[in-house]
């Protein structure tokens, strides 16, 4: 297949929007700019055997994933998504399949609307995808890591350890046949939420001193934020929100759930740092939320309480250069 019969083939792909002048096909693609909103830019990398392996995930699932891995980063920052670019590092034998990346792209995309704009397509030895996502947020008002506060309460969207768990499973040979909770935790590992919308739903409700999503692991992405801050973050196992597969996983391999949670990384969920005021009104959002602990004013750290006992949690997920 020539490339200019390639690229035609995706401009289907391309959703029109108001805030698009111009999609694909030029040089460049041309976004109307908003009056009183900064914009918001982060780039995503999804590349075959570091980040995936198609033993694992069918290619919808890899472009589903890759995408709301970049659209996470919007969210933590407490704004909204406007267009994406998508660069494809695609071997000869996928060139044929490259719908099925772009149908799992826009599938997470558009429930978010947000369209593709453009990008760049190279044939190579190995799948890649990435993707730079431009967002925009109320100007002055984009939430930032560093901003914990010693009292603050420390609160988790949704529920922790899956994505680890399946990948646990999996190399350990219990993934065979069908098994409710391999179900669940690869439901999560292969179809990770972007929280967008909760996000937005907090924002409007309570004050938010900062934020970040967890894509390596609640240990070290919690470590960062600590740090970022100049604050101690404590964390307490019991409150944890830890999904039965998890647990059920954890018992069978006669470990504690919380390893797992505190190490899975690619979960996408969002910590956030709130003012202690704000405990009971996030209780009465009827969101997935829990409050996990609390920020102190101490030498920067991350740890977890377990047993009374005070864990460092530095060290603990994913490390891009390990």
């Amino acid at each position: 297949m020539r490339e200019d019969q390639f690229l035609s083939e995706l401009q289907k792909y391309f959703k029109e929007s108001p805030r698009v002048v111009r999609g694909p096909g030029d040089d460049c693609g041309v976004v109307k700019s908003v009056p009183g909103k900064d914009i918001l830019l982060t780039t995503e990398s999804f590349i075959e055997g570091k980040h995936f392996t198609h033993d694992l995930l069918s290619l919808r699932e890899i472009g589903y994933k890759a995408g709301a891995a970049a659209l996470s980063d919007i969210a933590a920052m407490g704004g909204k998504p406007v267009v994406a670019l998508v660069n494809l590092n695609i071997p000869e034998k996928y060139i044929a399949r490259a719908s099925e990346i772009y149908d799992g792209l826009t599938e997470v995309f558009s429930r978010f609307c947000t369209t593709i704009v453009g990008g760049n397509t190279e044939k190579t030895d190995y799948l890649a995808l990435h993707i730079t996502i431009m967002g925009e947020v109320t100007r002055e008002r984009a939430i930032y890591r560093d901003g914990v506060k010693p009292g603050d309460i420390l609160v988790i969207t949704g529920d922790l350890g899956r994505p680890h768990g399946f990948l646990t499973a999996y190399y350990k040979g219990l993934t065979k046949g069908y098994k409710w909770w391999v179900n669940d935790m690869r439901d999560k590992f292969a179809r990770p939420t972007p929280r967008i919308e909760e996000m937005d739903k907090i924002l409007k409700e309570v004050e938010v001193h900062a934020a970040i999503d967890i894509s390596d692991g609640l240990g070290v992405d919690s470590f960062r934020m600590a740090k970022a801050s100049g604050v101690e973050m404590l964390f307490y196992a019991d409150r944890l929100p830890i999904n039965e597969s998890v647990k059920h996983l954890a018992s069978k391999l006669e470990i504690k759930d919380w390893f797992i949670a505190v190490e899975s990384g690619e979960e996408y969920e969002l910590l956030l740092a709130l003012p202690p005021e704000a405990a009971e009104k996030i209780e009465e959002l009827k969101l997935p939320v829990k409050i996990i602990g609390e920020a102190r004013e101490d030498k920067p750290g991350s740890y977890i309480i377990v047993d009374d006992m005070k864990i460092d949690l530095s060290k603990r997920g994913w490390d891009a250069l390990r």
